[in-house]
């Protein structure tokens, strides 16, 4: 009988290379499952912005955990296929690793879409559109009011209509948009699909493009990135507001601190300010959770002031956060309460329960703002940061006709407290369009181009000017307004 003939066997140098090379195909493969399977589907300007600005650093510790299985599982892969690769004769190789990479290439396009559809004639869309805040005249009202701003995380206009009306996701919030005033639908610009993107869109009238690509110098300009441009923000501080901010996560997520301090806002808290005030703030999660947040926010919105201090409170929710919400100990009632080890058994009800959470604290720190009845008028504003690819709940939700459209109410009150009329509206809007917005309710008037900064338009404009989605179509603008923009790139490397 003949010996039987070996297996090939590779060289040390090809068998490194070969590890390296099915380790990173399969590390395509893990990391585009891992995204997909807790945020979605996600842009390049998403990825490329949290890299730049140590949004996984400062991320929840659950989402270390979940990645740790996931690289566990690459590994194993990994060696399973290097165990296969290697009995197989080199005629076989080649294609098993081209399978391997053609898995690795339909992964990532499936978790990561790049919406950009540039002008026909290559302009700049951005600059065709834009009124720069920092270069009209402003005005301030000869009474300013006091304004709260609240980005809630993820609140998906769908809460407020559950297929069990007998089990009312968001009850509170739901009847303040029943009292105050809803402008229509809020649509999510791609470059505003991330908390981050929200904010910066909502109060600087553009959505948030990364600077530069990823390399040494792009991280130099992510150092001055937001030292450029001028937001809302910039305006009432320079009219005299004072401005804070309440978040619960980590100031430096997506170098969100730094965009605040560059903007006008004085008073930032986030979750290692909390720690240094001695406030338990939970191990596991983005920070501190809502009710602790809406308690610490309105303890600090009490300090003393002079009797013609304007003040601009933003908070910043995090109970809601993607995949599952959180638990908030803060608004449990009854005996049980559960363990941290239980947080992931019923995704579903914990997000529930986090909706259920928020509601009742973002509510009631409405009401006390309100209620306040100190001779200043107010101004309320209530929105979702973002949305989630695909709502947890979505199956709990009423089918809506259209797109899905983000959380968002407005009220305003006279100096004795009483409510300003406002009726509501059927405008389809953007993130952009918040700017112009907010900044008519507050009573500030610019000149020229009256009712439009940034891209957006004022929708308490009289004669009602049309928005760009709703001249022009939510695809068409999204898809422009997600390319590169020189002019962008200028603005907010202070270039100009």
């Amino acid at each position: 009988m003949s010996a039987s003939r070996p297996f090939p066997r590779l060289a040390p140098p090809c068998t490194a290379i070969l590890a390296a090379l099915v380790f990173l195909l399969w590390a395509l493969i893990g990391t585009s499952w891992f995204m997909r399977s807790y945020f979605g589907l996600v842009t390049p300007d998403q990825v490329v912005f949290h890299l730049q600005h140590d949004g996984l650093v400062e991320a929840d510790s659950h989402m270390y955990w979940r990645a740790l299985r996931c690289l566990a599982g690459v590994g194993g892969l990994t060696l399973l296929s290097l165990f296969v690769l290697r009995r197989l004769r080199r005629s076989h190789r080649l294609p098993l690793l081209a399978a391997l990479g053609a898995g690795a290439v339909l992964s990532v396009h499936a978790t990561v879409s790049d919406p950009c559809e540039p002008e026909s004639d290559g302009g700049d869309y951005l600059a065709r559109h834009f009124v720069d805040p920092g270069r009209v005249s402003w005005r301030a009202p000869a009474s300013k009011p006091d304004v709260l701003v609240v980005f809630v995380e993820s609140l998906d206009q769908g809460y407020t209509q559950p297929r069990d009306m007998q089990a009312p996701l968001l009850p509170q919030l739901t009847r303040l948009q029943d009292d105050a005033q809803t402008l229509g639908r809020l649509h999510n610009l791609s470059g505003a699909s991330w908390t981050l993107g929200g904010l910066f869109s909502a109060l600087c009238g553009v959505p948030l493009q990364p600077v530069g690509v990823m390399s040494h110098h792009s991280y130099d300009h992510a150092t001055q990135f937001y030292a450029g441009g001028h937001c809302l923000t910039d305006v009432l501080a320079e009219q005299g507001w004072q401005l804070s901010f309440y978040g619960g996560a980590s100031l430096k997520f997506s170098g969100k601190g730094h965009f605040l301090q560059e903007h006008g806002v004085a008073r930032r808290f986030g979750l290692e300010q909390w720690r240094q005030a001695g406030l338990p703030v939970p191990t596991r999660g983005w920070g501190l959770l809502d009710s602790d947040l809406a308690r610490q926010a309105w303890a600090d919105m009490q300090r003393p002031r002079r009797a013609d201090e304007a003040r601009m409170s933003m908070v910043l929710t995090v109970d809601t956060h993607g995949p599952a919400g959180a638990r908030d100990r803060g608004c449990e009632t009854g005996a049980v309460r559960a363990t941290d080890e239980d947080e992931d058994d019923v995704p579903v009800e914990l997000m529930r329960g986090a909706l259920r959470c928020t509601d009742r604290t973002v509510a009631q720190l409405v009401q006390r703002f309100v209620a306040q009845r100190d001779g200043r008028p107010k101004v309320v504003w209530v929105m979702g940061d973002h949305l989630n690819p695909t709502p947890l709940l979505d199956a709990d939700l009423q089918t809506m006709a259209g797109s899905r459209t983000v959380f968002h109410v407005l009220a305003r009150y006279d100096a004795n407290g009483q409510p300003l009329p406002g009726a509501d509206q059927r405008r389809e809007f953007t993130h952009v369009d918040v700017l112009p917005t907010l900044a008519e309710a507050i009573g500030l008037r610019w000149a020229p181009q009256a009712h439009r900064l940034g891209l957006g338009v004022s929708l308490l404009a009289e004669g009602r000017p049309a928005t760009l989605i709703e001249r022009e179509g939510m695809a068409h603008v999204d898809g422009r307004l997600s390319c590169r923009s020189p002019l962008f790139q200028r603005l907010w490397l202070n270039a100009i």
